[in-house]
This record gives C-alpha cells, structure tokens and sequence, in this order.
C-alpha cells in the first residue's frame, strides 16, 4: 500500500479535507503530492500513502483550534528534524504549540510558539484507520447489468490513482471499459456488453454458416 499513488478524488474522500485546502496547502508547499505535482493545465497530482497521513494530521490539528500558521511552522519543523515519516510520530498541540514525541514521551520537539490548552494527537490510530478505509475504497465490487434478455456480472476495480473505476466483464473475454462514477459505471458496463456481443454475432453466424 505504501507505494500506491493516489489522485485527489480519492484522497478528498479518504482525508475529509476540501478541494479548495488539499489545492492551496499543495500551492503552499505545506502538503504536497510527493509521487508526481500537477504540471500544468490537464494535469494530475498524485499522492503517496505517508501524504494521506500528514493531511489527516493536518487536518486533526486545525480541528482541534491551532492555527494554519502554527501548523505550517510544526510541519517544517519536522520536516527539516524529524528523521521518521510523520505516520511514526506522536504529537501534541497545546493553544498554537506542537509537539512531537519522538519514540518516548521523554523526548519531545517543541515545533512551535505560544498557547495554553494541551490537545494530544497520536498518529498511528490516524494511519491505521487510513489504511483501513484505502483498503475498503479499494475493494472491488460487482453490479449486475441486463442485455438483450440476459443478465451479466460485471467487476468495478477503483482506479485510486485517476479516480473513477476500470469496468470488467468476466463472462465475455475483453470486454472492458471505464466510468467516473458509480451511477455511470452501470451504463458503461450496459454499453460496453451491447458492444461485445454485436461485435461477436457476425462471427458466430459466419462459423455456423461454415460448418453446415
């Protein structure tokens, strides 16, 4: 899981963060897509899984009432000392101060300024449950779709890194095809089966023809 890639539809789903933040925290340089940035019109950023966890964290901490700028100053700060990915850490933010623990409660960085209320927040709950939910999103699913009287299975695999899902029908070798969206995936599989089968008729009738 640790080497997926993962496009920012799927990531808005799995962190709970909104375009509009996941856009200007990547433009702000506070979390970016590490696997490859958005290079122009058409392009797509991807993020890796250790990205996923430093949003949700992110995102924990202004839950919890520090300020971006104190979180801004945290993530550099760990970033320029913290040996480990920020999934290994331990922190707690007191007002608009953060503190990791690095492997004891006994050694903690001070990454920023100035607060009263003490908030921990520990991190691997955080990536555990992100891993729980990318491997449920992951999942692949079936729907069934009817065609010219019959019915067929088709198999819907999320495509976590673009988005939307590859479409594929078992029963008919080759007969594959893609949709966005869930409601779109069951015309699309419809679509693809039609295709398939008036594809195959012609060479159905042509064999019969041959072998009378």
């Amino acid at each position: 899981m640790s080497g997926a890639g993962f496009g920012s539809t799927i990531v808005l789903k799995l962190t709970g963060v909104t375009y509009r933040q996941l856009d200007y925290w990547a433009r702000t340089g506070l979390v970016g897509s590490s696997i490859r940035q958005a290079a122009g019109r058409g392009s797509r950023r991807v993020y890796s899984f250790q990205d996923l966890v430093a949003l949700r964290v992110v995102a924990r901490l202004l839950e919890a009432g520090v300020s971006l700028q104190a979180v801004r100053r945290a993530v550099e700060y760990l970033k320029q000392h913290a040996d480990r990915p920020l999934s290994t850490l331990g922190l707690i933010a007191k007002g608009n101060r953060v503190f990791a623990l690095m492997g004891s409660s006994s050694k903690m960085i001070k990454a920023t300024a100035e607060g009263q209320v003490v908030i921990a927040i520990d991190v691997e709950p955080i990536e555990k449950d992100l891993r729980a939910d990318v491997t449920e999103l992951s999942a692949a699913r079936e729907i069934g779709v009817r065609v010219q009287g019959r019915s067929y299975r088709a198999v819907l695999t999320p495509d976590l890194g673009a988005g939307g899902y590859t479409i594929e029908v078992p029963e008919l070798p080759g007969c594959i095809t893609e949709a966005d969206t869930l409601v779109e995936a069951r015309r699309m599989a419809r679509d693809a089966t039609q295709a398939w089968l008036d594809a195959a008729a012609p060479q159905s009738a042509h064999r019969r023809a041959h072998s009378r």
